[in-house]
């Protein structure tokens, strides 16, 4: 937070005066260490986050590091330091999406082989399809098995998901649910389904190394559930005994009940 290349101890006080003000605390978020000559020096880098300010005011700031710590007359000095702010790295979930809508538009080329150019030939393809029993690992079965999908006019739509960076932004786990649209006229129906997906970069291009699908499974019938405690609690109303009807109401602490013939909220 300075322009100064500081020189000197003087300057290096008047930098601090000001930058104790801020209330900073350092966390090393990773690191590494290169030391020289017979341990009595050390170049110490990397990633830290230091959270400045106070009150509703007080943020975190991701930055990187370079010190270099010597020793001098047997204590440890800094001799270099270097901090900066640390540049915004790829909206990565935007990323995932991108690749998954580019995923989705070869579908509907219904070319095979443009579906199966996006998996990887790197030998470590791993992919478990919807509506397969067989684990592909291979190209050619993997053209194989979308020259079948694509004559089901899919159609995918991600309705949850989350994505996991990895290494330096060039790998990350996509994953979440989708709803896909198949089959023609009046058979089409959508088919709930949940999905991860490792893309990586192979030769600067995004490949998917890692595919998994499945049908997502049915949840309980909330209406019904509804329907059969809301007859547990008439059918206690019709005990005529208050406590019966009192015990199907929670005592967490998080309880609001407004009355019908009442203005009380009780809680």
């Amino acid at each position: 937070v300075s322009p100064m290349h500081i020189k000197d101890g003087s300057n290096t006080e008047e930098y601090f005066t000001a930058f104790v003000q801020k209330n900073p605390f350092g966390t090393i978020t990773d690191d590494s260490v290169q030391p020289y000559g017979y341990g009595d020096a050390y170049l110490h880098s990397g990633l830290y986050t230091f959270d400045l300010g106070t009150g509703a005011e007080r943020a975190p700031v991701q930055a990187r590091f370079s010190y270099v710590w010597k020793k001098e007359d047997g204590s440890w000095k800094i001799s270099h330091h270097h901090s900066s702010v640390r540049p915004a790295g790829p909206d990565m979930l935007q990323v995932a999406r991108d690749n998954f809508q580019k995923w989705n538009d070869a579908l509907q080329t219904k070319d095979a082989k443009k579906v199966a150019a996006l998996y990887s030939t790197a030998g470590d393809l791993s992919f478990l399809p919807t509506v397969s029993p067989m684990h592909i690992k291979d190209g050619s079965n993997t053209e194989e098995y979308f020259t079948a999908f694509v004559q089901k006019n899919p159609f995918g739509t991600i309705t949850d998901d989350s994505v996991q960076p990895y290494g330096y932004g060039d790998a990350y786990l996509h994953s979440g649910l989708y709803t896909f649209d198949l089959g023609t006229g009046a058979e089409r129906a959508p088919v709930q389904a949940r999905f991860s997906y490792v893309w990586k970069k192979e030769d600067g291009s995004w490949k998917i190394s890692h595919h998994h699908s499945s049908v997502r499974p049915a949840g309980p019938d909330m209406l019904q559930v509804a329907r059969d405690n809301f007859q547990k609690w008439n059918d206690a109303l019709q005990t005529k005994d208050a406590k019966k009807v009192a015990a199907l109401y929670s005592t967490a602490g998080d309880l609001s009940f407004l009355p019908t013939v009442s203005p009380m909220h009780i809680k």
